[in-house]
C-alpha cells in the first residue's frame, strides 16, 4: 500500500490542480513564513491557492512566527484560508503549541510539528510534542535557514523517532521519483513529503517527475 503522499511549496494554481489530479492526498502552502525562502506566499496567494485544491486532497499551510506573536499569526492566516492542516516549522514552544492544538481541533485541523537536525533531545522533545496532541512530526533534515538547499532524508533518525512516539512521523528530505520506492519499503514510511524532489525550479512542479512518482509508488503493491 503507498504511503500519504504530501507534496509542499506550491505557487501556482495550475500546480496545484495537477498534483491533485495525479493522487496527491495532502497540497502544502508556505505561507507568511518569517525566513526568506522561494516558496513564501502572502495571505491573498494562499487563499486563492487553497481554494484551488479539490477533495478528496486536503490541504496544509506551512508556517511560523516568533512564540509571542505565533498565536494570533496562526489564528489569522486559518482564519483566511481554512486549512485541513498547519506545519509549525520553527522553534514553537511546547505550550504554545499545545494551545494551536486545542483551539483548531475544535475547528477539525490537525497540527504537524516539524523538528529539525538541531533541536535539543530530538527524541524526547518529538515524544512531547506527541503527548501535547500534534497528529504527526515532521523530522526536517534541513534548518530553516538552509530550506533552500535541500537536503537527503536522514533515515537512521527517521526510524528513531518513529521508535519514539506514538503519532505519524512524516519522512522528508531529498525524495524523487527515483528513491521514492526504496526509502519507503526500508522505512515503512506512511507519509512522505516533497517539495524539490518534483520540481523544475522553486516554486514549479512538473508533472513529468509528479506522475513518475507516483508510478512508482503504485508499482509497490
Amino acid at each position: 500500500m503507498r504511503p500519504v503522499v504530501k507534496i509542499c511549496g506550491l505557487m501556482r494554481v495550475e500546480d496545484v490542480q495537477m498534483c491533485v489530479r495525479h493522487g496527491t492526498d495532502i497540497v502544502g502552502f508556505v505561507v507568511e513564513y518569517p525566513r526568506p525562502v522561494p516558496w513564501n506566499l502572502n495571505l491573498a496567494q494562499a487563499k486563492e491557492l487553497i481554494a484551488a485544491a479539490r477533495k478528496p486532497a486536503q490541504t496544509c499551510v506551512v508556517t511560523s512566527a516568533p512564540n509571542d506573536a505565533l498565536r494570533d499569526h496562526v489564528f489569522r492566516i486559518v482564519e483566511e484560508t481554512k486549512p485541513d492542516y498547519v506545519q509549525l516549522h520553527g522553534d514553537e514552544t511546547l505550550e504554545n503549541t499545545a494551545h494551536l492544538v486545542s483551539e483548531l481541533g475544535k475547528r477539525k485541523i490537525k497540527i504537524i510539528k516539524a523538528l529539525f537536525p538541531n533541536t535539543p533531545d530530538l527524541e524526547k522533545t518529538a515524544a512531547e510534542f506527541c503527548k501535547a496532541g500534534v497528529y504527526a512530526i515532521l523530522y526536517d533534515p534541513r534548518s530553516p535557514d538552509s530550506a533552500h538547499r535541500g537536503g537527503a532524508a536522514d533515515l537512521s533518525v527517521y526510524q528513531k523517532l518513529r521508535a519514539a512516539v506514538d503519532c505519524p512521523v512524516i519522512l522528508a528530505g531529498g525524495i524523487t521519483p527515483e528513491n521514492a520506492a526504496a526509502i519507503v519499503r526500508q522505512t515503512e514510511a506512511q507519509i512522505i513529503d516533497l517539495m524539490t524532489g518534483v520540481e523544475s525550479d522553486f516554486g514549479v512542479k512538473d508533472e513529468v517527475t509528479v506522475v513518475a512518482l507516483f508510478r512508482a509508488l503504485d508499482e509497490m503493491k
